[in-house]
């Protein structure tokens, strides 16, 4: 019986799997931003979140973005939508991959 149920569980997960080994590319974040989808603006909060979280304890020197204090949602949206137009080469890639790519690009840090 233990078997069999564990059979079926493998079988379930297997036809569940993604093909894709990330959430969504490029090509995919682009429509719902032309669509304003409200996922892609949840989907570009949480990225710009999770970097702002790794980003806490790094020092200066290290940081990969550096957006002013005052950086509004639709400037976030801006970026990503500016940096897919000037990179639509890129659109394959997973779509935090760009989302990072975008607000590197947009707010860089003054290294000076």
């Amino acid at each position: 019986m233990k078997r069999l149920l564990l059979a079926l569980a493998v079988g379930l997960f297997a036809l569940t799997a993604r093909a894709d080994p990330y959430f969504m590319d490029g090509n995919a974040l682009q429509g719902r931003l032309a669509r304003q989808d409200p996922s892609a603006a949840a989907y570009v909060f949480g990225i710009y979140d999770g970097i702002e979280i790794v980003q806490y304890h790094t020092p200066s020197a290290q940081r990969l973005m550096c957006p002013p204090a005052a950086t509004s949602g639709s400037e976030l949206l801006d970026a990503v939508r500016g940096y897919m137009e000037v990179e639509p080469g890129l659109l394959d890639y997973p779509a935090a991959i760009l989302v990072l790519r975008a607000l590197v690009w947009a707010f860089p840090c003054d290294r000076t």
